[in-house]
């Protein structure tokens, strides 16, 4: 345990140091950001081969495929099962090295620099602190085992930005890149389409219809799944991943009201509603049909213009902080549906990532929204939270067997350039 610990709390530090530098200088700040983000990557590369479970299902057995491979085309077209993206990115380090070491730190690498890249955007919105510790405690566990599926994750928490700034090439590009390393990927697809959803729904409406959606799709699960197959819809091989019963997972959903209960509680606050009630934006219009006839302003005049200009942006930032903070929500409440799979199949579970990441700027964002002097309180219980949560999971659960963490000796050293087999 306190191998993690022990990264968790200096990677935290370094990124603290960061969040705070960029307020001056950005590029002292993006780099200690990036120092923050090595740390968990060199202990997921010196871990010994029984720290994560997928690591000898597949995650070894693909390196040492690629070792042998006499053509990259040969390899590519091996194991059906495993994704195209990851086979690459398996060959490409099978050239540089024979060592598996440097794979696992190849992938950790491009999982928590794509993570922290996506949470520097939210950097105005949330703590980039908070939330990557929020990262470490909740999901590194998971980076350690399921290496394909948390790759396609990363691949999508950064890409969603591009999308927000209306990048959608990139976002297309990088979705597609998420879906060649795990076909989950495809979930990508889905986040637009809720975004989207929450700009043309009227936020008090959203709140009804997300409890109703949650709560049917929990006890309907079966039932619906049941009716499609006798329609013919899906294949009926799809049939096992019907629950017996409620699709109800208790635990899973318990261990995440905690932080989502003030959320909804200050959902107004959470999503910036409360600020545009209190400070109305008006414009010169409105302005305008107030004034007296000898008060009115001159039309056209370039003040006006600049004072209009001025308030719609500020009026856009407004709604799009809102819109965002909806979203976030949603987020929050589809992990806790799709969570619900685990009492069907225990794998089907891991289809919850793709939304529970926005758990680590929708917890942070809650710290920001609060008073100075509850933020500190909040803080310590969210820390509090992360670690006993981290120990449960990990420690007593022992889920995705990475505990206890156990290292492997002169890992560093042994890189040896390697050539095609045969």
């Amino acid at each position: 345990m306190i191998p993690y610990l022990a990264t968790f709390a200096i990677s935290i530090l370094f990124c603290a140091a960061g969040e705070w530098e960029l307020q001056k200088r950005r590029k002292a700040g993006f780099f200690l950001c990036a120092v923050s983000v090595i740390f968990p990557v060199v202990l997921a590369a010196a871990r010994e081969y029984t720290v994560g479970t997928d690591v000898l299902t597949y995650g070894n057995y693909v390196f040492q495929g690629a070792l042998k491979a006499q053509s990259p085309g040969s390899f590519l077209r091996s194991r059906k099962d495993i994704e195209l993206l990851y086979k690459a990115l398996a060959y490409a380090v099978s050239r540089v090295t024979n060592n598996p070491h440097w794979f696992y730190f190849a992938t950790a690498l491009i999982i928590c620099a794509l993570t922290m890249w996506g949470l520097l955007y939210y950097r105005r919105w949330c703590s980039v602190t908070l939330a990557w510790s929020c990262f470490l405690f909740l999901f590194y566990g998971d980076t350690l085992n399921t290496m394909r599926q948390c790759l396609a994750l990363a691949v999508v928490f950064a890409a969603f930005p591009f999308f927000l700034e209306k990048k959608y090439l990139r976002f297309a590009i990088l979705s597609v890149i998420a879906i060649l390393f795990h076909v989950t990927g495809i979930i990508a697809l889905a986040l637009p389409v809720i975004y989207v959803f929450m700009e043309v729904l009227p936020p008090r409406w959203l709140q009804f219809l997300l409890i109703i959606a949650c709560v049917g799709m929990i006890l309907f699960y079966s039932p619906i799944l049941r009716l499609v197959l006798e329609m013919k819809i899906l294949p009926a091989k799809f049939s096992r991943y019907m629950a017996k019963g409620l699709a109800l997972a208790v635990k899973p959903t318990i261990l995440r009201l905690p932080f989502l209960i003030p959320i909804v509680f200050y959902y107004d606050r959470f999503c910036g509603f409360e600020e545009v009630t209190r400070a109305p934006v008006v414009f010169p219009t409105d302005a305008a049909e107030k004034c007296s006839a000898s008060q009115a302003p001159v039309p056209g005049s370039l003040q006006d213009a600049e004072a209009f200009w001025e308030e719609r942006e500020e009026s856009r930032k407004k709604t799009k902080t809102q819109v965002l903070g909806m979203f976030a929500v949603i987020m929050l409440l589809m992990e806790i549906c799709t969570v619900q799979l685990r009492s069907v199949r225990p794998a089907l579970y891991r289809i919850s990532f793709y939304f529970g990441c926005f758990r680590f700027i929708a917890y942070s964002r809650l710290v920001k929204i609060l008073r100075r002097d509850n933020r500190v309180i909040v803080t310590a219980v969210l820390f509090l939270y992360l670690a006993a949560l981290w120990y449960y999971q990990n420690v007593v659960q022992g889920n995705n067997q990475i505990y206890p963490y156990v290292y492997s000796p002169g890992w560093f050293e042994r890189m040896i350039p390697v050539t095609p087999a045969g």
